[in-house]
């Protein structure tokens, strides 16, 4: 099934979606419900904030009539509310407004007037009960050239048609797309067996506790150490290549073999969680890349590339590398 079918599709839209969007905004719901009965809305937002997995309901309403001197709304998952007049943008959130802690908030009509224009924003939890990425469909595509390895990137918004009849807008902001960039074959065909030899030896002489073994394992690391390079001895140590290695996968030089285009961009990047072993865990074998990017109605799919110049890495490997070839 290809995206415009799994989007269009009628039995996904009316079984899946309905469901699904209930789950996620069930409380909002309730509060336009409440809303309307004393309120016009003009027009309204929702804002998806997808990190934090929260929301931002901003709705533009006049007054239907003063009766009472407030109105409560029961919003449980709440974290803040403001409320401005339109279009002087005055802040009247300290006298109009009044959260309930774990309930709610009120909106006392004392210093507000019929016929003006308000703007109302609620920031509430999600919560991680139905994750934003259900919301999604995301796609990734690797195509390895001779000069980088590119990634072709694609994020949609489900259920647009849904969203539309609720929304004038609905935007999901900082929404986070992940690729997996593989080095380990950068790293795995340039390692010099001079070095696998030599890290193999330390390793075994930092276990071993027998002296007479121990000093058997000093020795032969002396040996390697004069065979490197028409058998001068090297004063460099093994370790310190390991640390160059390593500093190739800190964030802020890795990023620096990485690229992005169009509807993406860079944010950061983090070590994978499987590693490298000769003999012990030294290296990651991918490098886990985080780009953002943003949909809304009137845009509901992003498309760009992520770009790896793992020439230029490789080349950076044989450089540290290169006492033992």
């Amino acid at each position: 099934m290809n995206i415009g079918d799994l989007v269009l599709s009628n039995n996904y839209k009316e079984v899946v979606a309905p469901i699904l969007i209930k789950k996620v905004f069930e409380n909002i719901e309730k509060l336009i419900k409440s809303f309307t009965k004393e309120f016009k809305i003009e027009t309204q937002e929702l804002k998806l904030i997808y990190p934090e997995s929260t929301a931002e309901w901003s709705v533009v309403f006049k007054i239907k009539g003063l009766v009472g001197s407030k109105k409560e709304f029961s919003f449980p998952s709440l974290k803040s509310v403001t409320l401005t007049s339109f279009p002087s943008l005055e802040n009247l959130t300290p006298r109009a407004i009044l959260i309930y802690q774990g309930e709610g908030f009120s909106i006392s009509y004392k210093n507000l007037e019929k016929d003006v224009y308000y703007i109302l924003t609620v920031k509430f939890d999600i919560g991680d009960n139905v994750p934003l990425e259900n919301l999604l469909y995301k796609k990734v595509q690797e195509d390895t050239l001779p000069e980088y390895r590119k990634y072709w990137m694609e994020a949609q918004l489900k259920f647009v048609d849904f969203f539309e009849k609720q929304f004038n807008n609905v935007r999901l902001e900082d929404l986070n797309f992940l690729v997996d960039v593989n080095v380990y074959e950068n790293i795995e065909t340039k390692v010099p067996s001079a070095f696998r030899k030599e890290l193999e030896v330390i390793v075994k002489w930092m276990k071993e506790t027998e002296r007479g073994r121990k000093f058997q394992l000093t020795w032969e690391h002396l040996k390697l150490l004069r065979q490197r390079r028409g058998g001068e001895m090297r004063s460099s140590h093994i370790l310190e290549v390991i640390r160059e290695l390593q500093d190739l996968f800190h964030s802020q030089t890795f990023k620096n073999f990485l690229k992005t285009e169009q509807d993406f961009h860079y944010h950061d990047c983090l070590r994978g969680t499987d590693y490298y072993s000769a003999p012990f865990p030294t290296w990651p074998k991918f490098m886990r890349v985080i780009t953002k990017t943003s949909l809304n109605l009137d845009k509901p799919a992003a498309h760009g590339y992520l770009y790896y110049d793992y020439q230029s890495f490789r080349k950076k490997v044989e450089d540290i590398f290169g006492e033992f070839l």
